[in-house]
């Protein structure tokens, strides 16, 4: 049984490329189970990803298959297994720092959009806050603040909607939310160093960095 359930998960996880947690209940409860999954996944390259602070779980190249997976020759890689563009991958860095970077603070503090910035007495008891809704950005403002720098308004939408159609993202009348993926495949211990360090200034090309987004040449993955 065991072995039937670790086949229809990892086939699951590779056709969907991500699962609601409440979906795999059994996986976190069962040790056998889970790695079970994880052997199936190895076996062609693929890790889980996922972490406490999401409500899903993806699968992501292992380190050993990023080279295989990704390069396509001496000098360039592909942004992605979907090939995602130069411009959707610096708008995915912006994005991602403006939702996860202080989603995470919040879930680290125990704080909920409904506090208001309020501390709690019992903050620590409480459950990590989860809400997908939790940080909300405004498609104008977001335009306005980077939309020139990543080549105007049809260029900005363009790789707004790739990164919708690749689940990073969810878009709804004019805002936008944290989609299944934004918090699982990007790697946070990695992607936050970079943007502390100062890496999406030079994606965008911003104090001496690249010379700018707006070709579609494939990017280095995150």
């Amino acid at each position: 049984m065991t072995n039937e359930r670790a086949q229809q998960i990892a086939t699951l996880l590779i056709t969907r490329r991500f699962l609601p947690k409440k979906e795999l209940r059994d996986m976190f409860l069962d040790d056998d189970l889970m790695n079970s999954v994880s052997e199936r996944l190895n076996a062609v390259g693929l890790e889980l990803a996922t972490n406490v602070y999401s409500n899903y779980v993806s699968v992501k190249a292992l380190k050993s298959a990023e080279e295989a997976a990704f390069k396509i020759d001496e000098n360039r890689w592909s942004a992605s297994s979907h090939s995602m563009s130069k411009g959707a991958l610096a708008l995915l860095a912006i994005v991602w720092a403006k939702i996860i970077l202080p989603k995470r603070q919040m879930q680290i503090e125990r704080i909920s959009p409904e506090d208001k910035g309020q501390a709690h007495i019992w903050q620590n008891s409480r459950e990590i806050p989860k809400d997908d809704s939790m940080i909300l950005l405004s498609e104008k403002a977001l335009f306005a603040d980077f939309g020139e720098k990543l080549g105007g308004k049809t260029k900005f939408g363009t790789y707004l909607n790739e990164l919708a159609r690749l689940d990073f993202i969810v878009k709804r009348s004019g805002k936008i939310t944290e989609g299944p993926l934004l918090d699982t495949v990007v790697d946070y211990s990695i992607l936050s160093r970079r943007i502390i360090d100062g890496a999406l200034a030079a994606l965008l090309g911003i104090g001496g960095g690249a010379e700018g987004t707006s070709d579609d040449s494939g990017g280095n993955a995150a």
